[in-house]
């Protein structure tokens, strides 16, 4: 199952991401666009690395993800700091939680690329408008196609460290516009052997005026398209972009 094993070493890897950068974007954009949201849904949460420096600064959190994995490190995470978020395991395509409605709905970190059709995209759309106030706020980012096809392409990438090393082998297909991620990890165990496990994932890149589109469809009005960490429209090379939505 995806993030069986790698839930455990995903915070690990991903010590170098810029999570500290995102969160002042995101608040950044709140004020761009007067967005005065106390109630915060995170779909796609993963570990809580974007949940829970939100929920540090006095938003009410709720992070949704389809990995009982990752939910159980965010879950851990919380409990060490003192957070109350509620905690949901749901696919996002299929959410439903009773009626509840939020003011604002999140996606970070590239969630919505593990969608890999765009009648998928189309469906957490509608899922995400139908959670949201009236006149909700929507915010998410997305891996660019350029990236997708670019930048993780056919490549291979390798990590060779003390304790953890992964062989990350990569096969994009132009017709579907995805990446077949296969990951190989080697991670050292307390007793000093190894343990190899295997992680598949695929994420899907999207053009920028397609996404608007689906948006749209939904019934939301796009209120900006940003580059990342800019307020600048994107470029042929940018690799992460940012929508703002609003429920209409």
């Amino acid at each position: 199952m995806i993030y069986a094993n790698f839930a455990w070493v995903y915070d690990r890897l991903m010590q170098d991401v810029p999570y500290t950068q995102w969160i002042n974007y995101l608040d950044r954009l709140f004020e761009r666009h007067d967005i005065r949201a106390r109630e915060i849904l995170d779909i796609g949460c993963g570990t809580g690395n974007v949940t829970l420096p939100l929920a540090e600064l006095g938003y009410q959190l709720t992070g949704l993800d389809m990995s009982a994995e990752m939910l159980a490190v965010s879950e851990q995470k919380a409990r060490e700091k003192g957070l109350q978020v509620k905690w949901i395991k749901q696919d996002m395509r299929d959410m439903d939680l009773g009626g509840l409605q939020y003011e604002l709905v999140i996606s970070m970190t590239d969630s919505l690329n593990y969608l890999n059709h765009a009648e998928d995209l189309v469906q957490v759309f509608g899922r995400v408008r139908d959670l949201l106030k009236p006149r909700g706020w929507f915010i998410f980012d997305l891996n660019t196609y350029y990236k997708i096809s670019e930048v993780f392409g056919n490549n291979t990438f390798t990590l060779v460290e003390e304790d953890i090393t992964y062989i990350w082998e990569n096969d994009y297909d132009a017709v579907s516009q995805t990446c077949e991620m296969d990951l190989t990890f080697f991670v050292r165990e307390a007793d000093g052997r190894y343990r190899r496990f295997q992680e598949h994932h695929s994420e899907t890149g999207y053009k920028e005026e397609t996404v608007k589109d689906l948006l749209c469809r939904a019934g939301f009005s796009v209120e900006g398209v940003y580059a990342e960490d800019t307020f600048d429209l994107p470029k042929k090379n940018t690799e992460r972009i940012y929508f703002v939505a609003k429920a209409k």
